[in-house]
């Protein structure tokens, strides 16, 4: 070999390592501008574990101390009279007129009660209460209570309302008021909170709860960070991302916003198949996970209370602001949610000269970035009118929670002209995808119909759907017919089926309860058998396989199932009431009148605990005591 020809192998060596270093040095200086999947942040990955906000401050102390006093860190925490915001001086009973019932809370010692009871001719005829064991809601707009029975979650009937300093109802009780029975999922506890560890065979049972929303909410996952950093791997932030862990600011603005609305969003939420609300980590695009729909309605100007995120994407300031492609990364993008919102301070801290500085940017006489550059007020009136906030985002009631104002995320323009009346409802939209299947959408619309109005539209526009898919959903086909109490249709679409081959506790009870509202008791007992085996801690699935085992004298198995219930969840109404049932039918009297007074004493109101009590006291004879309870059956 030449030595030219080393020379020349040597400096093509030369060159390639340069370029090697080159395309090393790129790839660990990239941004998710050049790595838009979403595994650019490596905790992202669902083997990477939560480590709780205590391993955080370790490092991130100062965040952690401010981050603590805002909404996020203050949303959930124990039942103390620290936690409380609420006013216990000369407070007034709070009347339900609809159930005619009176509520109050109250203090023994360190521990916090609501109070029920119900009042004829001045004697108290009914009580109950509860001691609370949560305390959920920073306290700025309202706090709302829980207790629990055993491990089961419920909401008490009692709300207070910080902004106007007064006790009320909560949210919806007003309409229908479920005393203490309103179940708290984790659909409710994992956007209210940070990720609770629930019991996956139940709805409203949790193995454990932590206190407030934390860092991971936000970042994702700590443990890969943790490790890292203990293992002396340091990344310098200022010339690349730490991909160890989610910066939100790193994120295209789609993901990033998805962050935020995966709470400040509110509405039907409809999980993807296989999904579970759990399942979402910051840097993951939320409608891979679920979509929000809400109702869409011809001139509909209000807003809901969660529904910042939605109201801030129509603002003209964000559209303007945001020409490119928000689902790229950009790290020149002008306008999102943390422009104002620094999420490790409190918005009582922040104060509106942050909040002015925004605006200012781009609305002044030194910028380029808006023909709009000056405000029409002068100095003092823009301080009196709060700001440019005061203006163009006014706070007005939500159209969902009562007693409470908030901004419009909306940015707009003052206008004097009267705003058109809530027009017709044209059905539902997904407000965090405007590229939606049809099965979500059918989904979103017999969800919504079940479990917020009845509407019969919204059965309409899912039968449209399903008569526009070419594959047949049978699960879906099932959830119609059952809304629509087609019982028979139910039947009939589920001949084919076993119940093995279908893995879904809801539709195994759509088909018990259609098969058994059809007079075919003996075909059902395997369909309730098959959705308590798979939620075998959903009290209500249990109770249902109870009463039908009941109906098939099948008394000692129901009996063995419901006693078990029991040692669990003491005062679950329909388990206490079947047990009654089953002592009834054993003619052990004195133990059926035990259970039907123990529902009675939670609920005075029950039907079928007073129809009960009128039949045992008919059979011993006690007519009068009958009667009375027959009454208070109808």
């Amino acid at each position: 070999m030449s030595i030219h020809s080393s020379a020349k192998r040597f400096i093509f060596w030369i060159i390639w390592s340069f370029v090697g270093i080159g395309l090393l040095i790129i790839s660990r200086c990239s941004s998710p501008k050049e790595k838009t999947d979403n595994n650019y942040f490596l905790n992202m990955n669902d083997s990477v574990g939560y480590v709780g906000m205590a391993e955080c401050k370790t490092c991130h102390y100062d965040k952690h101390e401010t981050f603590v006093h805002t909404g996020m860190g203050q949303s959930f925490s124990w039942a103390t009279k620290i936690k409380s915001k609420g006013n216990f001086k000369n407070v007034s009973p709070i009347y339900d007129a609809k159930r005619n019932l009176y509520y109050l809370p109250k203090w023994k010692n360190e521990d916090l009660y609501i109070c029920e009871y119900r009042l004829a001719n001045g004697d108290t005829i009914h009580y109950r209460e509860e001691k609370i064991v949560y305390i959920i809601g920073s306290g700025q707009h309202t706090n709302s209570h829980f207790w629990k029975d055993g491990d089961f979650l419920y909401q008490a009937p009692l709300t207070f309302y910080t902004q106007k300093g007064k006790w009320d109802l909560p949210p919806g009780f007003d309409l229908n008021n479920s005393s203490f029975e309103r179940k708290i999922d984790v659909e409710c506890m994992s956007c209210h909170n940070a990720i609770p560890n629930v019991d996956e065979t139940s709805f409203n049972r949790f193995n454990s709860i932590p206190l407030g929303i934390d860092c991971e909410r936000c970042h994702g996952p700590g443990e890969l960070h943790v490790k890292q950093k203990k293992q002396g791997i340091l990344v310098d932030t200022s010339k690349e991302a730490d991909r160890s862990i989610v910066n939100p600011k790193r994120l295209p603005f789609q993901l990033q916003v998805d962050i935020c609305q995966r709470c400040h969003l509110q509405g039907n939420n409809v999980l993807k198949p296989g999904k579970k609300f759990t399942d979402f980590r910051p840097g993951m695009k939320l409608s891979d996970v679920f979509e929000i729909y809400m109702p869409k309605y011809e001139n509909n100007h209000k807003f809901v209370m969660a529904g910042h995120a939605e109201r801030f994407q129509k603002s003209q300031c964000f559209i303007h602001s945001n020409p490119n492609k928000t689902e790229v990364y950009n790290p020149k993008l002008n306008f999102t949610c943390i422009n104002c919102h620094n999420p490790h301070v409190s918005v009582k801290s922040t104060g509106s000269d942050k909040f002015n500085l925004t605006c200012v940017n781009c609305h002044s006489e030194n910028s380029t970035k808006s023909k709009l550059q000056t405000c029409k007020l002068d100095k003092d009136k823009q301080i009196h009118a709060n700001g440019c906030v005061g203006c163009h985002m006014p706070a007005s009631g939500s159209e969902d929670i009562p007693h409470v104002t908030v901004h419009d995320h909306k940015i707009q323009r003052p206008s004097k002209n009267k705003q058109k009346e809530k027009g017709a409802l044209l059905g539902l939209y997904s407000i965090n995808n405007a590229k939606t299947d049809k099965h979500t959408e059918i989904q979103a619309y017999l969800s919504y119909f079940e479990k917020f109005e009845n509407n019969p539209l919204y059965l309409r526009k899912a039968n449209e759907l399903i008569e526009q898919t070419e594959k047949t959903d049978i699960e879906q086909e099932i959830y119609y017919a059952y809304l629509k109490k087609d019982f028979k249709g139910v039947v009939s679409k589920s001949q084919e089926l076993k119940e093995n081959s279908i893995n879904d506790a809801w539709t195994c009870y759509r088909i018990a309860k259609s098969l058994d509202a059809t007079e075919n008791l003996s075909a059902s007992i395997g369909w309730y058998k098959r959705a308590y085996t798979l939620k075998s801690n959903n009290l209500d699935y249990g109770v249902e396989y109870a009463n039908a085992l009941i109906r098939l004298k099948q008394i000692t198995e129901a009996k063995d199932l419901l006693i078990k219930q029991l040692n669990i969840a003491k005062k679950h109404q329909l388990t206490l009431l079947n047990l009654g049932v089953a002592y009834y039918l054993e003619q052990n009297m004195g133990l059926a009148k035990r259970y039907f007074q123990q529902v009675l004493n939670l609920n005075p109101d029950h039907k079928l605990a007073n129809l009960y009590m009128s039949e045992l006291y008919n059979k011993v004879g006690d007519v009068e005591k009958s009667k009375i309870y027959l009454k208070k059956s109808q």
